[in-house]
């Protein structure tokens, strides 16, 4: 169980200006920090995080389409990339599982992030959780977030927005976990569209399995 190896879960998304860490930017962090109840064993809300970042370049039309994040709301609202990514990397507490729904995609991001505003040699050792792995393992192509809310009937819509997609992403892991408790077997584990191979590693830590749809691969890794 989860709530037996992690004192914090962390839920986090990213939108950016593109696909590429090395070439595009984070425009909004949403991120909620979960912290484990040693009584209870289960988790609880501890901190929530939801910010804009400035750019120095307008927006493509079609990330605007998308988030309907505007330049004009970064002017106005955001703050610079520095202070947002500080902002996360404190939530990022010892013992901490990171998770994301398609979590190579985040993780690549936040790890352009920490190289550099850390250091550029910089790995991330947390471990890792992919909601989209274990969703797409018990069910069919498509495989989007929004496939999530409307299959598990969950109250909280995925907007392309950073903190409304982490809170759907929460939910609907936690929905996952009381269908059938084998979230365990997908720590670390990412899964791949075969068509579409990695073309970088993630952490030492991370295993990349292939995935053809609702075979339940991993679920039946030993």
């Amino acid at each position: 169980m989860l709530v037996e190896k992690y004192e914090h879960i962390l839920v986090f998304d990213f939108e950016t200006t593109g696909l590429s860490p090395k070439t595009d930017n984070v425009i909004e962090i949403g991120a909620v920090l979960l912290k484990r109840d040693p009584i209870l064993m289960q988790y609880r809300a501890e901190q929530e995080l939801s910010v804009l970042i400035r750019q120095d370049r307008p927006l493509p039309a079609k990330i605007i389409e998308i988030t309907h994040i505007t330049d004009e709301m970064l002017l106005r609202d955001g703050i610079e990339e520095a202070d947002a990514f500080n902002q996360l990397k404190s939530m990022i507490r010892p013992n901490t599982l990171l998770v994301a729904y398609n979590i190579a995609f985040d993780y690549g991001f936040l790890k352009a992030l920490y190289r550099k505003h850390v250091d550029s040699f910089y790995e991330i050792e947390e471990d890792l959780l992919d909601v989209m792995a274990i969703y797409r393992d018990r069910h069919p192509f498509p495989h989007r977030l929004d496939n999530v809310v409307i299959t598990y009937q969950i109250d909280h819509k995925n907007t392309h927005r950073a903190i409304d997609d982490v809170k759907a992403t929460l939910k609907g892991l936690t929905a996952m976990i009381k269908e059938r408790d084998t979230v365990d077997k997908y720590i670390n584990v990412i899964g791949y569209n075969p068509k579409y191979p990695p073309t970088y590693p993630l952490n030492k830590n991370v295993r990349m399995v292939p995935q053809y749809g609702n075979r339940l691969e991993i679920e039946k890794l030993k």
